[in-house]
């Protein structure tokens, strides 16, 4: 699949289409055989061809190969996979019946609106493509020219998908639909401030008790002691000497590899020393992270990094000398396998419960979003079981 169809299939995937939107590759099947019958929803036939179409689509995408589909070993993963996507295509149907009862079908009003998410999605997509070649300090182009670029990467999209413009559009317009089905369908739900404050006290509770499970938390409601706030200057290794390393590591030559580092670190040791010296100097961090680091996120540059023992976001050997720093202070050039570190440590951040108010619009988002999904598979097991679903998994 091109990278559109990558993006595409990423930009318009929502739990109605359960990942048919995308590339279909068309199979040489008998035609006998994509007669066959593999399921009934509603008393209707879902016909082996359709599921062909998906089945052939979740191959390409898992690289799924002929010979690894009739390796022996992979034999209760196909079965599995297959499974799999005969329910999505049931789970389809059930959908398109449930939308259609309610009023809602694809008319030319879903169809305008799907024209116009295709032209927001090449937009973006044409967005995309200018910041890749921004963060490759390449020549831009002219606006037109990155649309251009999109546009032509759509139809190989299409190309390799069998799809005419016509049918994608059919496609998007059918997804649009069911997402407005399904908001119908949801309007009720809402996260009371019962829900909101029950949520809150639960996860503060987790929280303390357990501060490892913070960083995956949905929402931070609690702060140990010891987190710190840091800016860092990364002077790089190059491209190649990183993945030199890395190729050692994976090959299992993790002392070979250190030798090999230390070697290539020596070389790039005088340019972090000379930065280190501005540094400690009083020169502005911020203007030596602009001038010097491969580091030049808004996030390094603004707000800095919160990190914690055992945060992850840098190595231990950089990490335990970063919370080792006081405020204010500049370490030493840090050795990584990425290049060099030089830290400075901002801020060290107390001890902080976060108060419901501080935090009450994200929890009733999440408290919401749960509700939500809780309410839409009850409705969807009731109308499964409504559809009188028959399947025949050995036809598949």
């Amino acid at each position: 699949m091109n990278r559109f169809g990558k993006y595409c299939a990423m930009f318009i995937a929502v739990i109605f289409m359960l990942g048919l939107m995308g590339c279909t590759l068309v199979e040489v099947v008998p035609e006998k055989d994509r007669q066959r019958v593999v399921a009934e929803v509603f008393g209707e036939k879902v016909l082996k061809g359709e599921f062909l179409d998906v089945y052939n689509q979740q191959k390409a995408y898992y690289g799924i190969t002929d010979e690894i589909e009739k390796d022996s070993q992979y034999k209760d993963t196909i079965k599995e996979i297959k499974k799999d996507v005969l329910e999505q295509l049931i789970t389809l149907k059930v959908l398109l019946k449930k939308a259609e009862q309610a009023g809602f079908t694809v008319n030319e009003e879903y169809l305008d609106k799907a024209r116009k998410e295709l032209e927001e999605q090449l937009k973006s997509y044409a967005e995309l493509l200018k910041q890749q070649a921004e963060s490759k300090e390449e020549e831009l182009q002219k606006e037109e020219d990155y649309l251009e670029e999109a546009k032509e990467e759509w139809r190989q999209y299409l190309s390799e998908a069998g799809l005419t413009e016509e049918e994608y559009i059919q496609r998007l317009a059918e997804d649009i639909m069911l997402r407005e089905f399904a908001e119908k369908m949801l309007e009720d739900v809402e996260a009371t401030d019962q829900d909101i404050r029950q949520y809150y006290d639960e996860e503060l509770n987790k929280q303390k008790e357990d501060p490892s499970i913070i960083a995956m938390a949905p929402v931070q409601l609690y702060r140990p002691a010891g987190w710190v706030r840091v800016k860092h200057i990364l002077i790089p290794l190059s491209s190649e000497d990183r993945e030199g390393y890395y190729d050692l590591i994976q090959e299992g030559k993790e002392d070979e590899a250190e030798k090999y580092l230390d070697e290539k670190l020596k070389a790039i040791e005088p340019k972090a020393r000379e930065v280190y010296d501005k540094a400690k100097a009083g020169e502005s961090f911020e203007e030596l992270i602009e001038a010097y680091s491969d580091d030049k996120s808004t996030t390094n540059k603004e707000d800095g990094y919160v990190i914690y023992e055992g945060s992850g976001l840098f190595t231990d050997e950089v990490e335990h000398a970063a919370l080792k720093l006081e405020e204010g202070e500049v370490s030493q050039p840090i050795g990584s396998p990425l290049g060099y570190h030089i830290i400075k440590l901002y801020e060290k951040l107390p001890e902080k419960v976060f108060t419901l108010e501080e935090t009450k619009d994200d929890i009733e988002a999440i408290v919401l979003s749960d509700k939500r999904n809780e309410k839409w598979n009850a409705l969807l097991e009731e109308w499964k079981k409504e559809a009188n679903i028959k399947k025949y998994e050995n036809r598949l």
